[in-house]
């Protein structure tokens, strides 16, 4: 341990100028702080030992990385902007500040949805939401839908919670395990049901629910397909768990090594085409998750589909006609209120402490929370209308109030720290048991009578 402190005095800690509450976090570390701007930090020119602590924005593929770089983390949840098999070929050890901010993106689909539902673009007596990507962001996302009793369906072939039926427990679902699952023999990932006959309701088992999907919510990182290898006796995947195995049906077609589900173009025009009439497409995961080309060339006459999108192909850089094309967009900041970011740096100070060998030292938060007096008839005539407190949560965060010209995308993006996340909202009057837990389940702090 006297070897890992020392190591620990000798260390720089290299950090993204961009990344907030690093001074709160890493204030007894001040003197080994050095600062650098994305788009200008060439990691192979490292010199000394040094911590590397960067955002989703830098990206390791294809760059050379100095052997004094001896730990590198992301203060952001993606993990498809670090080359893991390099930096595992030269022994160096990263992290990511996984999952902290699940809560952020929910909030900002649960705010898109009360825009849709207060604009008429979702009805939810006759409209259903579907949740693609059903990890600590989607099953979020459909355990508090379930809780308002929306009409919600999960497709994620890979969430084994489904099997124990953890998820939710009101509603159906086009799921592979689960009780409807069960009941329907729904088993198996892929061959039973495709995600395209899913969202059109053509599956064979799905089609008897007959349900209108409007509103899709992506939640999917972005990848070109898990590999399998069948190996006679098992199957074996660089980047699947085998609890996530032991869920795949072993068919004839795994008689070597296969790919399967793909999210690269997830969305394409074939799904636009299966929709129907005024489908809203939520993209909150990753740009290339929805085909870019396919939604500019779809025309849409039949079946005119919106999409909103926080996320975009070659960031920054990103294509003004799509932009355009959407019903609004937001630049990549779906993830970051207040609490999320501070959430992230958090976690990748300790991450950096762990590393280190040093103590990880509790602050107190710096946050700041908005107090709102509960207002009983607009939340009564909410509820009924809308199924959703829908004044509340629009005067929380409204996410048209982050569009954006596509020139100004990076500097927006890297600026943008005022956002409150519901958590922060502390909500005072509310004596009704009901109403304080619909208004926790969606995630504010209401103030003990």
């Amino acid at each position: 341990m006297d070897s890992i402190y020392i190591l620990a005095e000798e260390m720089k800690i290299l950090i993204d100028e961009n990344i907030p509450y690093v001074e709160h976090f890493f204030h007894d570390y001040l003197d080994d702080i050095e600062y650098f701007k994305d788009k200008e930090f060439e990691i192979n020119m490292v010199k000394e030992d040094s911590v590397v602590i960067t955002r989703s924005t830098y990206k390791t593929h294809g760059k050379k990385i100095s052997k004094a770089v001896k730990f590198l983390c992301s203060a952001s949840t993606g993990e498809d902007h670090f080359d893991k098999k390099i930096l595992d070929n030269m022994n160096i050890p990263y992290a990511f500040s996984t999952g902290a901010n699940a809560i952020a993106v929910a909030e900002y689909t649960f705010s898109t949805l009360a825009l849709m539902l207060k604009e008429r673009k979702f009805y939810k007596d006759s409209d259903a939401v579907a949740v693609i990507g059903c990890g600590n962001i989607g099953s979020k996302v459909m355990k508090t839908l379930d809780a308002f009793n929306f009409e919600v369906y999960g497709y994620d072939p890979f969430n084994t919670e489904w099997l124990a039926n953890k998820i939710t427990g009101n509603s159906s679902f086009a799921m592979y395990s689960g009780a409807y699952a069960e009941a329907h023999g729904l088993r198996g990932l892929g061959w039973d049901i495709s995600l395209r006959e899913f969202l059109d309701g053509t599956g064979s088992n799905f089609s008897t629910i007959n349900p209108t999907i409007k509103f899709v919510s992506l939640n999917v990182p972005l990848h070109e397909g898990y590999k399998v290898k069948h190996t006679g006796a098992a199957l074996e995947s660089e980047s699947l768990s085998k609890k996530q195995l032991k869920n795949i049906f072993v068919y004839s077609e795994f008689d070597g090594c296969s790919k399967i589900f793909p999210t690269k173009n997830l969305i394409d025009k074939q799904t636009f085409a299966g929709l129907p009439y005024g489908a809203i497409i939520l993209n909150t995961s990753r740009g290339g998750v929805v085909s870019e080309k396919d939604f500019l060339e779809f025309d849409g006459v039949d079946n005119y589909i919106e999409l909103i999108s926080d996320v975009f192909e070659n960031e920054p850089n990103i294509n003004e006609d799509f932009l355009n094309k959407n019903l609004f967009a937001t630049p990549h900041i779906a993830g970051h209120s207040q609490f999320a970011r501070y959430q992230m740096t958090k976690m990748a100070y300790e991450n950096v402490m762990n590393f280190l060998g040093q103590d990880i030292i509790e602050r107190n938060s710096v946050l700041e929370n908005r107090i709102i007096y509960f207002e009983k008839n607009i939340f009564d005539k909410d509820m009924e209308e809308f199924g959703l407190p829908v004044t509340l949560i629009l005067d929380t965060y409204n996410p048209k109030s982050d569009i954006f010209n596509y020139k100004d995308f990076k500097k927006v993006r890297d600026n943008y720290n005022n956002r409150i996340g519901y958590s922060q909202v502390i909500i005072k009057g509310c004596s009704d048991e009901a109403d304080r837990e619909n208004l926790k389940s969606l995630g504010f702090t209401v103030e003990e009578n």
